[in-house]
């Protein structure tokens, strides 16, 4: 019986990839229509005389700069998830890196948190990780990642608070209170895992929907073992350096684009871009495209002074920089990785069922080919 269960299980890898039937559409059509609107709104009063102007005086060969910091905080963040398995599992630099990298690929294609899941389920198929404590080990580490970009927020905030408009000022520190209490959080989940769990999911039992705040309760409850991972407070704080890597290259990867177009910057210019991006990034398209592009061309010209017309094609410049080499290689390792369409159409269709269903449950994903 549990035999023809598994097989059930990996049915869907077996067959012929048939994208309509498994719904990918539904993740990639809403994310380019949002992402075309975003880029109509943002580009339809450019100056193509200008931008022209500007494309001819550009220093190409100096975007090929992007590429060591860029490859650099990828390497600190394969470092820092070899070190979150390190309690579960010794894995390897390479059994670490090609899932890291085929996840981004897949979440540049494709918005919300399929990538994740790939990430996850790749690792423990070549590895003896177990697909709950892996998909742990990845939202951790995308945590980190939260509360570093909402560090730097505070600190764009410290530097242009007097030339922020009210709505902006509240956007920000919006996203830096969600971070900070995304922290608090999970530190009273390592704590007390119970109580914690119970109190997150009491209002849904006030309103009615018990079954839900279960779901809720028993996930939470999951995930709070999952925190174990982290051992003690040194382990949080290597944990947060590793992150500061990875957000230091990422924001040394910004540089080559200013220089490229002549402009001039000041030290916390690249922040200010990384916090925007990241703003950008919260409407789900594929790679942020469109609504990155919008924030940088909505907030840049007022705070930096540079024209609207230069801030377009940096907008352009620093996305394509930071987003086609990992879609290139990720495709490359993808392939290599042994990961198929019909395999992505399962992880979705899977993830659309679970959130139907109130609840995820990383263990019970479909199972990656061999």
């Amino acid at each position: 019986m549990p035999s023809v269960m598994l097989l059930k299980k990996l049915q869907p890898f077996r067959r012929a990839p048939d994208l309509k039937k498994f719904g990918i559409w539904k993740h990639i059509v809403p994310g380019v229509i949002i992402a075309c609107i975003a880029l109509y709104l943002t580009y339809r009063k450019t100056d193509t005389a200008q931008l022209l102007s500007v494309l001819r005086e550009m220093q190409w060969p100096v975007l090929l700069l992007v590429l060591l910091p860029l490859t650099i905080s990828y390497v600190f963040r394969v470092i820092r998830w070899r070190f979150l398995l390190s309690p579960i599992c010794d894995v390897s630099a390479r059994d670490a890196a090609g899932p890291l990298i085929t996840g981004f690929f897949v979440n540049s294609l494709l918005p919300g948190r399929v990538g994740e899941i790939v990430r996850a389920l790749l690792l423990s198929r070549k590895t003896s990780v177990p697909r709950a404590s892996s998909f742990a080990t990845v939202v951790l580490a995308r945590i980190f990642d939260g509360l570093t970009l909402a560090a730097m927020t505070l600190i764009v905030l410290a530097v242009l608070w007097s030339k922020l408009d009210s709505t902006i000022r509240l956007g920000l520190i919006a996203a830096g209170l969600l971070y900070i209490a995304v922290l608090l959080m999970l530190v009273a989940l390592r704590r007390w895992r119970e109580g914690t769990a119970r109190v997150i999911s009491a209002p849904l039992r006030w309103i009615g929907l018990k079954t839900v705040s279960v779901r809720l309760e028993k996930l939470l409850i999951s995930f709070a073992h999952g925190l174990e991972i982290l051992r003690n407070w040194k382990d949080t704080i290597r944990v947060s350096l590793y992150s500061l890597c990875v957000w230091g290259a990422l924001a040394i990867s910004v540089i080559p684009v200013f220089w490229a177009m002549h402009l001039q910057f000041m030290w916390y210019y690249p922040l200010l871009v990384l916090v925007l991006a990241g703003i950008g990034m919260l409407i789900p398209t594929p790679a942020g495209t469109g609504t990155v592009h919008g924030a940088l061309v909505l907030v840049l010209p007022g705070l930096i002074g540079i024209t609207v017309e230069n801030v377009r094609i940096l907008a352009l410049l620093f996305h394509t920089t930071q987003f086609m080499p990992i879609i290139l290689v990720g495709l490359i390792v993808a392939v290599r990785e042994g990961l198929t369409a019909s395999a992505v159409s399962s992880i979705a269709e899977s993830e659309d069922s679970d959130i139907q269903n109130n609840g995820f449950d990383p263990a019970k994903t479909p199972v990656m080919p061999d």
